[in-house]
């Protein structure tokens, strides 16, 4: 009787030890690797509620479909999300964790290839939230972006979109960023954005034929930043 209360009590402690393990130590739902591994062009991969380990790199136009919000996590270092790959999209996920190297331009979700959709993500605890660079036709939807907890001149932008003709910025919040960043990124929209407690709310270089309409930029040290541009129209914003 007293071996197997001992047995009993032993292994209640484990159990309540694996129950309070960090969430990146418990197992993963899906094999989330292995799907992208296996993955076809145009497949559509449907990730279940869990945490997993980044860094992520995703080099097949695939679409990513986070359910009950997916966490990918980082290692406090880098990039959390690569996308090489023209044509994906990155749905419905926790993204935070990344890098704080403001040299290195760590990243939550870094873009290199045209047509990436980056939609309805949350993104925590990150440098840079979503970097664009040389994605072309890109769009960035219905995120919720707050960077890592740094005085201003440490932060990183919430979003950056760098020589990415045609880019679509609607219907994100961005909280506590550097800027939200249009340079040499000509024909792109940016509306009904909310952008409060940065540097720059909206910052745009080198950029013609911009749209922004419907934003609303608050607390922010500067409203909008308008260099360097023609064919630059503002309207129905509140600044």
């Amino acid at each position: 009787m007293v071996a197997g209360g001992r047995l009993v009590g032993v292994m209640a402690a484990v159990l309540v030890a694996i129950m309070h393990l960090p969430a990146h130590a418990q197992d993963a739902p899906f094999d989330l690797q292995g799907a992208l591994s296996s993955a076809e062009p145009d497949d559509v991969i449907t990730v279940p509620a869990g945490v997993y380990p980044g860094p992520l790199t995703i080099d097949k136009p695939v679409t990513l479909i986070g359910k009950d919000w997916p966490v990918i996590q980082g290692t406090d270092s880098g990039d959390v999300i690569t996308v090489e790959a023209p044509d994906v999209t990155i749905q419905g996920f926790v993204v935070r964790g990344g890098g704080d190297k403001l040299d290195q331009e760590n990243a939550g979700i870094t873009g290199l290839s045209p047509g990436l959709t980056i939609e309805n993500n949350r993104l925590e605890d990150t440098l840079f939230g979503l970097y664009i660079k040389e994605a072309p036709n890109t769009v960035i939807r219905g995120n919720i972006v707050h960077s890592k907890e740094l005085p201003v001149p440490r932060r990183g932008d919430g979003i950056r979109a760098w020589y990415s003709e045609g880019t679509l910025i609607e219907d994100n919040h961005v909280k506590g960023s550097r800027d939200v960043v249009v340079w040499f990124s000509p024909d792109s929209v940016v509306r009904r954005n909310l952008v409060e407690d940065g540097r720059y709310g909206l910052h745009f270089m080198f950029s013609d034929n911009q749209l922004v309409e419907g934003n609303i930029l608050r607390n922010n040290s500067v409203g909008a930043f308008l260099m360097y541009g023609r064919g630059l129209t503002l309207r129905d914003n509140v600044l």
